[in-house]
């Protein structure tokens, strides 16, 4: 396995762990244990455990959020832009991002990621958005779908993906519908 391949192995383990245990099982022993090598080759591919779960956050942000606005944003009308967002983040590993935010309520340089993937993905939706209703109203109902999906994310045991799909609809919808209305 190429050194690339073996990190990316190291960052889908990473992932599975979170998912299944939360941030809590995220040690050493777990990873290496999911792919059955060792220590040496960790350490082969990550100088510290620092330096994999900084790589591990920044692989989660390029994958989850920097690819899909760059995908979202191949959509030339607003409307289709969203609807390609609202699939997107249906089909979001929401168990892994629970835990992510978990762990960033009490890490800083975690926070620090996660308020950036935040960031960007309430940017785009704002972006598409303002071209719908203006940039007032895009603010408001990009809040709503962000909280939407956080929301999801903490209840994605107990909700379904399609559920969290119509939920985006739905704001998509109510912002297109809402167009040109005073107050």
């Amino acid at each position: 396995m190429t050194t690339g391949g073996l990190r990316a192995a190291y960052f889908g383990a990473g992932q599975a762990i979170l998912a299944s245990e939360g941030y809590g099982g995220l040690k050493l022993a777990a990873v290496v244990g999911r792919l059955g090598v060792t220590t040496g080759s960790f350490y082969h591919s990550f100088a510290s455990w620092q330096e994999y779960t900084d790589a591990l956050l920044e692989n989660w942000r390029e994958e989850r959020t920097t690819q899909l606005v760059a995908l979202a944003r191949g959509h030339a009308h607003p409307v289709e832009r969203l609807r390609v967002l609202a699939r997107m983040s249906a089909d979001l590993p929401h168990r892994s991002e629970a835990a992510i935010r978990v762990w960033a309520a009490v890490e800083p340089r975690v926070r620090a990621v996660q308020e950036r993937v935040d960031d960007d993905r309430r940017a785009i939706v704002v972006e598409a958005l303002e071209e719908l209703v203006g940039p007032e109203d895009a603010a408001h109902h990009a809040v709503l779908a962000m909280c939407t999906l956080v929301g999801y994310e903490m209840l994605a045991d107990r909700v379904s993906p399609e559920e969290l799909a119509w939920s985006l609809d739905a704001i998509l919808r109510s912002a297109v519908d809402g167009r040109g209305r005073d107050g």
